[in-house]
């Protein structure tokens, strides 16, 4: 979908939906670092919580930016990461609500 394809009020609403989303994944990070740091007690452990932190910085930097040609997908992707509601999108037209509830299930 194309920016054209969005009223000003659905990009708003998909835009804080994103955002709202990007700030929950960084709360979830936090959470489980805090959570895993104590388990720390060998080299092994450490490169393994720097392969995560990797991974999950790609990821992260992956969502920086705001795209209408992908945002059905990333908001459905948020959804299933439980980062944000289908409630956070109310207000969306219907057709695009179905669809990014549609592709949440996979």
């Amino acid at each position: 979908m194309s920016t054209t394809d969005w009223t000003p009020d659905e990009l708003t609403i998909a835009r804080a939906a994103f955002e709202a989303g990007k700030q929950r994944s960084i709360e979830v990070l936090i959470q489980t670092l805090q959570e895993s740091v104590g388990d720390l007690s060998s080299p092994e452990s450490i490169w393994l919580l720097h392969d995560y932190l990797s991974t999950e910085r790609y990821q992260y930097e992956g969502l920086a930016d705001f795209d209408t040609s992908n945002i059905l997908f990333t908001l459905a992707d948020m959804i299933k990461q439980k980062l944000i509601t289908s409630d956070d999108l109310n207000g969306l037209d219907q057709k695009k609500l179905s669809k990014v509830k549609a592709m949440s299930m996979f």
